[in-house]
């Protein structure tokens, strides 16, 4: 089996370096955060993601797996290192590659034998072709293969995608040095697709720019059908049947997409398109789409709530960017909670992953969080489920009723259940679906009833 060095440990990095130790390789995970690396070498992961608390505890006391902020250390001997450093973003989804571009000079500079280097990060088209050259005038004595092989990583599913993913992208110059990957992933099941280094990258801008534009595709249907009294729920089911779009589609309304990683993608093709003199409408589109999602869903509430949020108390279920995590990076519920305190709403929540250091990450932010979903509750004029944990699908809704002031519900994701709510005296509200006793109005109008 290999010795691996693994640089850049937050949910990337973990994942990777667990992963790859459960398949009998000996891995040492490096990073700049000395803290970080303590935390780690007591098995304890930056964020949650099923299993991997689990994995790394595991793997470290199989002594497969160790951690250090040495770098000199961890490169000594090694026959493969990889950068997986979760590419930071700004507010505007532009990338910051400082780190990555610190370790390939730091592999550059400490390593001392033929190795190959694996660069899993999320890069800008172009860069790793930049890195490669970079490297070799840094260290013209040192015998590297550089791979691109973008991660495909999903949060709350990340060891199942890594262990057994869709398929793996290679990029190698030439082809042949792929073949240097396979006795590090012996085991992991799936279609090899090499090609250049560009097409590597560009192939993961694609990816997360086709998914973007499906949301805001669906999130645009859904502006639509609310307008004429139409159910987007049945309208994607239709989609998804249809075999050319398939039952796997991306096509959930809701606020939009966050977290960094569509619109990292999206903007950085918008970039090249600007660099390159190419315009790129669709992905301006796309992009114009997902801002309005937010402002929209304060109107529908503010609309439900008789055109007033200023003094009214509203209840968040769901703070995390998706469920199946911890993370609050970049989070649609953060922002849309901020726009409601702006609006004179007083906040509180619940989250079933925000608990702790994530909890705390909440200071400034206006939210009393709730020790479960019916103390968050208390009070409420109305809830806004705004991350669809699965858990909240089996609240005890006559309870929530209770401990309500309101009635009303809006479910941003469309996860609930709606005649349960009604069963249970509450008022539910959805997205691109027809708003409570406003269908019949609708339709009346545009047929022009009345006139």
């Amino acid at each position: 089996m290999a010795r691996i060095a693994v640089f850049g440990l937050w949910h990337l990095g973990c994942v990777v370096a667990g992963s790859l130790a459960r398949l009998g390789h000996r891995v040492c995970g490096i990073d700049f955060d000395g803290a970080l690396v303590s935390r780690l070498a007591a098995g304890e992961p930056p964020l949650f993601e099923p299993g991997l608390q689990e994995l790394l505890t595991g793997e470290l006391n199989a002594a497969r797996l160790a951690f250090t902020a040495d770098v000199a250390r961890a490169l000594a001997g090694v026959d493969a290192a990889f950068i997986t450093f979760d590419t930071p973003v700004d507010d505007a989804d532009g990338s910051d590659l400082r780190p990555i571009e610190r370790a390939a000079q730091e592999i550059a500079a400490h390593a001392r034998t033929p190795l190959t280097v694996v660069l899993m990060s999320q890069v800008p088209v172009g860069t790793t072709r930049r890195l490669a050259a970079e490297m070799a005038a840094r260290a013209p004595a040192l015998p590297f293969t550089l791979l691109c092989q973008p991660e495909n990583l999903r949060l709350g599913q990340a060891l199942e995608t890594f262990t057994r993913p869709d398929r793996i992208v290679v990029g190698a110059e030439p082809r042949a040095a792929a073949e240097k990957l396979e006795p590090l992933y012996r085991g992991i099941p799936g279609p090899r697709l090499v090609m250049s280094w560009e097409s590597a990258e560009l192939a993961k801008h694609a990816t997360n720019a086709f998914l973007a534009t499906s949301v805001s595709f669906a999130n645009e249907l859904a502006a639509l059908a609310e307008v004429v009294g139409a159910d987007i729920r049945d309208v994607v089911g239709v989609l998804r049947a249809d075999r050319r779009i398939g039952p796997h589609a991306f096509l959930s309304p809701g606020p939009g997409f966050a977290g960094g990683t569509l619109g990292r993608d999206v903007q950085t093709l918008r970039k090249l398109g600007v660099r390159t003199g190419q315009p790129t409408r669709l992905l301006d589109a796309v992009l114009a789409v997902n801002r309005a999602r937010l402002p929209m869903l304060v109107e529908k509430l503010r609309r439900l709530l008789g055109g007033e949020l200023a003094g009214r108390r509203v209840t968040l279920l769901g703070l995390v960017y998706k469920p199946g995590t911890s993370t609050l990076r970049r989070s649609h519920a953060l922002e849309l909670a901020r726009r409601l305190v702006d609006a004179g709403a007083t906040l509180q929540a619940y989250d079933p992953g925000v608990t702790g250091s994530a909890g705390a990450e909440l200071g400034g932010s206006g939210i009393v969080l709730g020790a479960d979903p019916y103390q968050a509750a208390a009070g409420a004029d109305a809830v806004l489920l705004t991350t669809p944990w699965p858990e909240f699908r089996t609240l005890d809704w006559e309870q929530m009723r209770r401990v309500m002031r309101g009635t009303v519900v809006l479910d941003a994701h469309n996860l609930l259940d709606p005649a349960e709510l009604a069963r249970a005296g509450l008022v539910w509200a959805g997205v691109g679906v027809p708003e409570p006793s406003s269908t019949q109005s609708k339709v009346d109008s545009m047929a022009g009833v009345g006139r």
